[in-house]
């Protein structure tokens, strides 16, 4: 009789430590989804912040779009691309009439890379770069935190291959990247930003 006790709060137990462990794998993931953007703000002593969070009374508030590949888009991919890609993922910056920027671009989509792009069109998209990558031009490329400045296609090949890239392209031909999107963009209503 007591071994039958014992096995059974030994299952319970097993059970127990498996559905937390399940939660807290979960949470980081659902923290994950709430954090899309990183926010830059001036404070009333005129201090530059950051955080996920701006609070009410922030002025001249910028929305920083750091967001990786979505979701849908990390469902169509092979297993090896996306498991490299969730380990390093790759964020392309650009800007318009910028030759090197469209050869890095295609060097990415011809070697089957899924990448997030962000274009480079104000001066606080230059200051954020700057912050994020120590570059001051473009193409620049990050491969998870590794920052690849200006195009060489032999550095981006090792630091591709290295992270766990496969050597050519394993997406299917209606693989299509997400749309180029402003690294920043102003808010206009810092109390709604608050509240998300």
């Amino acid at each position: 009789m007591r071994s039958s006790i014992s096995l059974f709060r030994f299952i319970a137990a097993a059970v127990m430590a498996a559905l937390l462990s399940a939660a807290m794998a979960q949470a980081p993931a659902e923290a994950d989804k709430e954090r899309k953007y990183l926010y830059r703000w001036t404070d009333s002593r005129g201090q530059i912040n950051y955080g996920d969070r701006p609070p009410p009374d922030a002025q001249n508030l910028l929305r920083i779009d750091l967001r990786q590949i979505g979701e849908q888009v990390q469902s169509l991919l092979p297993y090896q691309v996306r498991r490299a890609s969730s380990s390093y993922p790759v964020m392309l910056f650009t800007a318009s009439k910028c030759p090197p920027c469209n050869t890095a671009r295609e060097f990415l989509v011809k070697r089957g890379i899924p990448f997030a792009e962000r274009t480079i069109e104000t001066g606080d998209d230059s200051v954020e770069l700057k912050r994020l990558t120590q570059a001051e031009g473009v193409p620049v490329a990050t491969v998870g935190t590794a920052p690849l400045i200006g195009f060489d296609p032999d550095e981006w090949n090792i630091t591709l291959d290295a992270s766990g890239y496969p050597k050519t392209s394993q997406l299917t031909a209606t693989f299509r990247q997400e749309p180029a999107r402003p690294l920043t963009q102003k808010e206009k209503a810092p109390a709604a930003v608050a509240k998300q």
